[in-house]
């Protein structure tokens, strides 16, 4: 009896096992719009019995022939530890990458289309000091109407230049403002965040 005990798959473990069996079709199919909401609910099933609150999203299948699959907890800090577990546990599977946590998008003019609204790194501009050992921001955002959308959309662009990781780990605050064209000269690009977070 007591051989079965620790003989017992883990949550993540039955989720890798339950991924394996069933990778072919993620890797190849995800793009077939009959199957993927019914390919998506089933992962979504399987993923929620390792955390209710964990969520994923995949890439595009890159020139490599590699395809992402990345496993997020939405800026959720106290789920940080289950995310960072589970890809630890994660099997080497050809044409596979494994990430914990939205990564930073490579490049420096990524603009996003959330609803009616469209926005990029070229409409952001900051200030920052020191919170404590985190960084405080102010963002000076072009047009900015303080919607929760055009929040929302912010948020993806701050993830897409930094990372999930370290929007939630090394930001202390967000302050938002519209941008005044008329007063820029203490402000920087919010390119350069990238840079600041990490020195």
């Amino acid at each position: 009896m007591g051989f079965s005990i620790f003989n017992k798959e883990s949550k993540e473990e039955k989720f890798w096992n339950w991924f394996e069996k069933n990778q072919e079709t993620y890797y190849s199919e995800i793009e077939n719009l009959e199957i993927r909401e019914e390919i998506f609910s089933e992962l979504t099933k399987n993923l929620k019995k390792v955390n209710e609150d964990l969520v994923f999203e995949f890439s595009p299948i890159h020139e490599n022939n590699v395809r992402e699959f990345t496993i997020s907890a939405e800026g959720m800090k106290e789920l940080f530890p289950i995310v960072e577990k589970l890809i630890e546990k994660a099997p080497k599977l050809k044409n596979w990458k494994f990430n914990a946590f939205r990564q930073r998008i490579p490049g420096d003019d990524f603009e996003i289309q959330y609803g009616d609204l469209k926005i990029g790194y070229s409409d952001i501009y900051y200030r920052s000091e020191n919170d404590n050992g985190k960084l405080g921001i102010e963002l000076n955002i072009k047009n900015f109407d303080d919607e929760a959308q055009t929040q929302n959309a912010i948020y993806i662009l701050l993830d897409g230049l930094i990372g999930v990781y370290d929007v939630t780990t090394k930001i202390g605050w967000i302050e938002w403002v519209k941008l005044n064209e008329n007063e820029m000269e203490n402000l920087k690009h919010i390119i350069e965040l990238r840079n600041e977070i990490d020195k």
